[in-house]
């Protein structure tokens, strides 16, 4: 794709020049230009440029090789992120992949286009911060450091520790999977933001949809966003629903769904399971456990080593999550290097599990063409909201090749490079936002899209203007990335 944009820029340079000599030589002079500045962001020395006509041509060869260097950056930006492991390393927050918390911090934006203004947004949130969705997650340790306890295997850590998470697990065992107040106040504030980013897409006769999974923190969620935007936008129309035909567009991948597509995902060049993988990269795992155990080994038992330290990484990677008055300090049950290669492991994990998800998953990208179709038909303003869960998210990822996580890499090692959970955190959103020409202009529909408020791409397609995409350009693109998933959509009611 990247070799034939360059093609097309030189086809443009080319005919560009063409035309400049063509009306050199008609005219007999070119237009005046007789000096030119050099340097960047400065006024500088004044050149003086004898020839115009080559300094006619340097201006387009400047403009030509500028494009291409953009379009190449462009190309490598937003594809392969490099240095993934220490990035990780460096920040506790990100190691700790699907739950770490939401980034408020305020994003760059690109302007949109001259005479475009924001009308309607089509999105996919997952839900906030919320108790550990399994009880396993609390239990698994607690177990071992009761048994630990009855058969003197504990060292001082590993005893302080059972008096604490055994403390915790009396409060704890009530609210598996519950939204915290944390996860509460994060859909709150994307709902403002949503207000304060886009007005013309909220103004007084407005509309806006939203739908939830069957889980209760899924229908909370839907519920604050809302709440907020009918306290900024009371003039506008809000429906909320929740039942057994949403789960199409909000949990597709789940038992429930009885509109699920029908299809395939091409196999994965690596057949490694997730437990090898484990192996393979924390061989020492153990050295943690010798924290809290006299006898590792003993500890174990005839546990999963894999499954151990999948809810003890999910038991210190959640508990930012909960309300100061529960959450305990679990955090040096592992050094952050080894917080960090339980980030790998846990997503290569996420991978292999949401990979074949890409079937089900393109009924939600679907529904948000279908849907945005229907609005800009109507001119209708508002938004369509949609809350559900990590792994639909991290799927719609793949599935429409955003920022390159759709590329599947010859090696598990280099899986990093491409896919992220940390891109996924609590209340994670996905948004396509939509503009169209104020009234009284023509042009063409463009989108952008937001991952998390911040500007992100579509695989290889070519944008119109910086982030924004042709609504044309983008619907080809969609359904070309969801049939390669899919042979068959059965009609939804």
């Amino acid at each position: 794709m990247l070799t034939h944009v360059i093609l097309h820029r030189l086809t443009s340079f080319k005919r560009l020049s063409s035309r400049y000599l063509r009306m050199t030589s008609e005219t007999g002079k070119a237009k005046p230009a007789v000096t030119e500045r050099a340097g960047r962001g400065g006024p500088g020395p004044v050149i003086p440029v004898k020839n115009p006509i080559f300094a006619g041509m340097k201006r387009i060869f400047r403009v030509f090789l500028v494009s291409v260097l953009l379009v190449a950056g462009s190309a490598a930006c937003h594809a392969q992120r490099t240095g993934v492991r220490e990035e990780v390393r460096a920040d506790w927050n990100k190691s700790a992949g699907l739950d770490c918390l939401y980034d408020c911090s305020p994003q760059a934006a690109t302007p949109a286009p001259k005479g475009y203004e924001p009308v309607y947004l089509t999105h996919y949130g997952r839900h906030g911060s919320r108790y550990a969705y399994t009880s396993r997650t609390y239990t698994e340790l607690l177990d071992m450091l009761e048994a630990g306890a009855k058969d003197g295997n504990l060292t001082d850590d590993g005893a302080a520790l059972r008096e604490v998470l055994g403390a915790f697990w009396e409060t704890a065992q009530y609210r598996v999977g519950d939204l915290t107040p944390k996860g509460w106040e994060q859909h709150r504030w994307i709902a403002g933001t949503m207000v304060r980013s886009f007005p013309s897409a909220f103004r007084k006769g407005s509309r806006v949809d939203a739908c939830a999974s069957t889980s209760i923190r899924s229908i909370l969620s839907m519920g604050a966003c809302c709440l907020t935007l009918a306290q900024l936008c009371p003039d506008i129309e809000i429906y909320e629903h929740q039942g057994l035909l949403d789960v199409q567009v909000t949990a597709p991948n789940m038992g429930r769904n009885p509109f699920r597509y029908e299809g395939s995902v091409p196999p994965l060049p690596w057949q490694e399971t997730a437990e090898e993988f484990f192996l393979r990269t924390f061989p020492e795992y153990t050295r943690v456990l010798a924290r809290l155990f006299k006898d590792p080994e003993a500890a174990l038992g005839d546990r999963s080593p894999f499954m151990v330290f999948f809810h003890l990484y999910m038991l210190v990677a959640g508990m930012e999550s909960l309300p100061d008055d529960v959450r305990i300090d679990v955090g040096g049950i592992f050094e952050p290097e080894e917080f960090a290669t339980m980030w790998e492991v846990d997503n290569f994990e996420r991978f292999r599990e949401y990979y074949p998800y890409q079937t089900a998953c393109a009924a939600i990208v679907d529904d948000m063409v279908a849907k945005a179709e229907e609005r800009l038909a109507a001119g209708s303003r508002g938004a369509d909201l949609r809350f559900g869960h990590d792994h639909c998210l991290m799927t719609l990822l793949m599935l429409m090749d955003i920022d390159g996580a759709g590329h599947v890499p010859d090696t598990p090692d280099d899986l990093v490079y491409w896919f992220q959970t940390f891109r996924s955190p609590m209340a994670t959103n996905l948004q396509l936002v939509f503009y169209t020409p104020k009234r009284g202009r023509g042009g063409d529909i463009l989108v952008k899209l937001l991952l998390n408020g911040g500007e992100a791409r579509f695989g290889d397609l070519v944008p119109a203007a910086g982030p924004y995409y042709r609504w044309a350009d983008l619907k080809a693109y969609l359904k070309a990335r969801t049939d390669l998933f899919v042979t068959n959509r059965p009609a939804r009611p």
